[in-house]
């Protein structure tokens, strides 16, 4: 590394110009504190472009002149480094002039730097050509190839009182530092920055690659478009074929079809009148033969109703002579009864009791007659509206459906069109619409508002439904085939009837798929949330619904006939007990009365016999005239059945002559349209295994059209790619795609190929870096030995890996004065100890051969020292071949100027005056030295 000859300031601080030499190994300045000796130190950072010390920056030193520029210059060497190259290449003299300009510009000040060959002064500065001027960071370049490198830069920056801060360095730090000087962790970094070349050529190859898959996306896209062109193109294709061929040969098809069909049909029909006019004459004739029978058997039954009246008379006025001679008798043995009850004594207080008593089941007897009565009627009347097709509802329903009819809103009720075609499923159909029994049907979708709004109003809390449509064909074996609607049902009733399947029993409806739902007969049904049993006691829907009733009927009937013998009863013990209680004497009753006894018990035997002779005749009187309602009644009914049949057949006829008409003229029609279709096609295209071959393909032209449609709302409606530009777009991408992989297979080979080789030689460049530190390690214990300590040096282990290149470090290791071995900075060792393991670290790094000359800058180096330790320092400076600038406060002992060759000396700025006197300085004469 280059040296110092002299330094030149101008306007540096409160220095105004001055000029000092420089060419000794060792200069020392002097001064008392805060006379510049740092002050100097920094011009000569500033002039190397190294930070000021202590947080300074060179702005503070100019601004203190007061002038708008200021110039630091120095004569350095140009030695020839290891490698035969010279330090300021291409500068061949042995000198070389540095310049640092400083000048206010634009409010700041602005640094430029020059480097001339030879000698150049400060005035011929702004005019000479042989002053190269450079940037800040050029400049740092040019001293770097010096040999001013960043790590001597670091020791260079050290401030005052810290040069035993080198010994504060980490093992790690050191080892840097280390190669830093000696030039070896350049070549580390060149095999890093090689490395690194290496990471960025593979991320390129990732660049690369992500854009191959780029490409592929591409190409996938470009080929989706070409499949999409050739898609539209087909359809295209497709669509010219139906509309150009296949329409017309299938329209002629049809209609040579529709021609024989309507042939067929016409025959059909002719044949199909003729039969229905038969059956007419037919008809017309037993219908008057029936008639004639209806007249006869309406005489028959009027005189049968005749002998029914006369026969009824006679009974009612026979068994009114007999029901009053029982009467009477029924009279005598309550007296009896009376009279042997008084013979024994009447108990007047238990005769009371047991009125009381008789009382009570007589109010009993007649509550349960009125109530089976009740139920009698009602079911009666449930009854009759299910025969007459009419529902009975609950109050809330007949007011909202009376508020329908008010509206004059057509309506009916869902159990009014709802009838049960099979009575083994009522129970599970009533089950299952046991919730919409209330439904209530609007005839016109139109009236939905209206009724909606009185539904609202009346809080009517069932459905009140506007859509219906005709029901759908029925599910073979669901419920929905169990039904049958007389009218238009709700759109979604027979879906929902439809989608339950009928089985036997839940053993068979477990054996149905796990999303089918199903009922028994019962009324156990599976939906989608489980099963459970739903069935109901009363049945609602259906004319069916009406049986159950009327057995219900009865059973009341019969239990209502069955109270009135029973009261009967306890009305005649009533009168009796009335009579006892009332104190009636039956003897003398009995004895007053026996005129009429005797001639009832008379008269009795006689008047039941004529009771019973009329009750006879009107049981023969009654049958013949059911007998004669029966005969007529079914001759009614066939009657009208013949007049239903004759009505259609005549509807029929009717209908199949309009038909016949119809079928003639659209005959006429396809034959003419034929004839104009076929004229249409070519000959090859009209043959019957073409036309066959038509109707094979498509069923009629209505399919034809809808394929049209289709594929012609596919492409107007598809996103379709209609430029054929498309295909080149995708054979070049398909072209890019593989040489691009190729590409990248081939720079793959070559990253593996640069990689094997650095790594080969970065292994073979570890000797270099073990004879580094063996020799830095020499220096070290050369050192120590010279200033009377011991010094080990631990080498680190050193191999071709990254971790470990990176995790080595240089462990160092002092004893002094035999009291141990120390680490660098394990907080064993003094101040001064500190001081002398940075010094011999530091100049350790300037003692190799390879790497000898240059310059230090040490700021109060023996601060911390005695004056023993002193002398041991300046020895071993004196020992090295580099140039040492050594700041040192003028109240040390002398011996700090005993290896100085050249001591500079520096004083503070005297009061009242604007200007530093300059440095002044002080050269050892060694003459005498040498003579001795």
């Amino acid at each position: 590394m280059f040296s110092f000859h002299n330094l030149e300031v101008v306007h540096w601080d409160y220095w105004r110009r001055f000029g000092i030499p420089l060419d000794a190994g060792i200069v020392t300045v002097v001064g008392p504190n805060g006379s510049g000796k740092t002050t100097l130190l920094d011009a000569l950072r500033t002039l190397l472009v190294i930070g000021c010390s202590s947080g300074r920056d060179y702005k503070r030193y100019v601004r203190r002149s007061d002038a708008p520029y200021a110039w630091l210059r120095a004569e350095v060497s140009n030695p020839r480094r290891p490698n035969g190259q010279l330090a300021f290449w291409p500068i061949t003299g042995e000198r070389v002039t540095l310049f640092c300009n400083i000048r206010k510009k634009g409010g700041d000040w602005e640094r430029r730097y020059g480097i001339a060959p030879g000698s150049v002064s400060v005035e011929d500065a702004e005019t000479s050509e042989r002053i190269v001027w450079k940037a800040v960071r050029q400049y740092e370049a040019e001293l770097e190839h010096a040999g001013l490198t960043r790590a001597i830069k670091r020791v260079l920056a050290l401030d005052q009182g810290h040069t035993d801060k080198l010994c504060e360095y980490s093992g790690r730090q050191l080892l840097e530092l280390v190669f830093n000087v000696f030039g070896d962790q350049e070549v580390l970094d060149n095999y890093q920055a090689a490395k690194q070349d290496q990471l960025a050529v593979e991320r390129e190859l990732e660049v690369l690659k992500t854009r191959l898959a780029q490409l592929g996306t591409q190409l996938r896209e470009a080929e989706a478009e070409v499949n999409s062109f050739n898609e539209w193109m087909r359809l295209t294709r497709e669509l010219a074929d139906l509309q150009a061929e296949w329409l017309p040969r299938v329209a002629v098809a049809e209609l040579l079809g529709g021609v024989r069909a309507g042939r067929s049909q016409l025959q059909g029909a002719r044949r199909e009148r003729v039969r229905l006019e038969r059956d007419h004459d037919d008809t017309r004739r037993r219908h008057a033969e029936l008639d004639a029978a209806a007249d006869q058997a309406e005489l028959d039954t009027e005189a049968a109703i005749d002998d029914e009246s006369r026969a009824q008379e006679a009974f009612i006025a026979a068994r009114s002579d007999a029901g009053a001679i029982e009467k009477t008798l029924e009279s005598r043995e309550r007296l009896l009864s009376m009279a042997r009850e008084q013979a024994a004594g009447v108990d007047v207080e238990k005769a009371s009791t047991q009125f009381d008593a008789a009382q009570q089941e007589r109010f009993s007897l007649t509550r349960r007659q009125t109530e089976l009565a009740q139920s009698i009627s009602e079911l009666k009347a449930r009854i009759a509206a299910l025969e007459s097709g009419r529902s009975l509802a609950p109050r809330e329903v007949e007011q909202f459906r009376s508020a329908l009819t008010d509206a004059r809103i057509a309506h009916c009720g869902l159990a009014e069109i709802v009838e049960i075609s099979d009575p083994a499923w009522q129970g599970a159909v009533e089950a299952v619409l046991r919730g919409l029994r209330h439904v209530i049907l609007l005839d016109d979708p139109d009236d939905r508002m209206r009724a909606w709004r009185l539904g609202e109003q009346l809080r009517f809390r069932h459905y009140v439904v506007p859509d219906r449509e005709l029901a759908p064909p029925a599910t073979a074996g669901s419920l929905g085939a169990c039904v049958r609607f007389t009218a238009k049902p709700p759109v979604w009733l027979p879906r929902m009837l439809n989608d339950i399947q009928c089985v036997r029993d839940a053993a068979e409806g477990a054996d149905l798929p796990a999303r089918q739902s199903w009922i028994t007969p019962q009324g156990y049904h599976r939906e989608r949330r489980g099963a459970r049993d739903v069935s109901v006691n009363d049945f609602y829907f259906g004319r069916a619904a009406a049986a159950p009733m009327k057995q219900r009927v009865t059973q009341l009937q019969a239990e209502h006939d069955a109270v009135q013998p029973a009261l009967e009863q306890t009305l005649k013990r009533i009168a009796d007990l009335q009579m006892l209680i009332a104190g009636v004497d039956a003897a003398r009753e009995l004895a007053a009365r026996q005129a009429e006894f005797s001639d009832a018990e008379t008269r009795g035997p006689q008047c039941a016999a004529r009771a019973q002779t009329a009750a006879e005749a009107l049981a023969d009187a009654q049958a013949r005239r059911r007998e004669a309602g029966l005969r007529a009644q079914a001759v009614r009914e066939q009657r009208g059945e013949l007049t239903a049949r004759l009505k259609q057949v005549e509807t029929a006829i009717e209908r199949l002559s309009i038909s016949v008409g119809n079928s003639r003229e659209e005959q006429v029609r396809r034959i003419v349209e034929l004839r104009k279709q076929r004229l249409r096609l070519p000959a090859e295209k009209r043959t019957p295994d073409a036309l066959d071959e038509a109707r094979k393909k498509f069923e009629s032209v209505h399919e034809v059209e809808r394929e049209i449609d289709r594929e012609r709302t596919r492409l107007e409606e598809g996103k379709f790619v209609r430029d054929d530009s498309c295909i080149a777009k995708q054979e070049k991408l398909a072209r890019d795609h593989e040489q691009l992989a190729g590409t990248i297979d081939n720079q793959y080979v070559h990253l593996e190929r640069a990689k094997t080789a650095t790594e080969r030689a970065r292994g073979s460049y570890i000797n270099v870096l073990k004879g580094t530190i063996r020799r830095y390690a020499q220096n070290l214990r050369t050192l120590g030995e010279l200033a009377g300590i011991a010094v080990e040096v631990e080498h680190p282990q050193l191999a071709n890996d990254d971790v470990q290149l990176a995790q080595a470090a240089l462990a160092v290791r002092f004893n002094f004065d035999q009291k141990g071995m120390i680490g660098l900075n394990d907080g064993e060792a003094s101040g001064g100890q500190q001081v002398m393991k940075s010094m011999i670290l530091l100049v350790s790094l300037l003692m190799d051969e390879d790497a000898g000359g240059g310059f230090v800058f040490i700021d109060e180096p023996f601060a911390h020292l005695d004056i023993f330790n002193i002398d041991k320092v300046g020895g071993f400076l004196e020992a090295t071949r580099a140039q040492y600038i050594l700041t040192t406060p003028n109240t040390h002992n002398v011996n700090v100027y005993k290896p100085s060759d050249l001591t500079l000396v520096t004083q503070k700025r005297r009061p009242g005056e604007q200007w530093a006197p300059p440095v002044a300085f002080l050269r050892r004469d060694r003459s005498s030295d040498a003579a001795a």
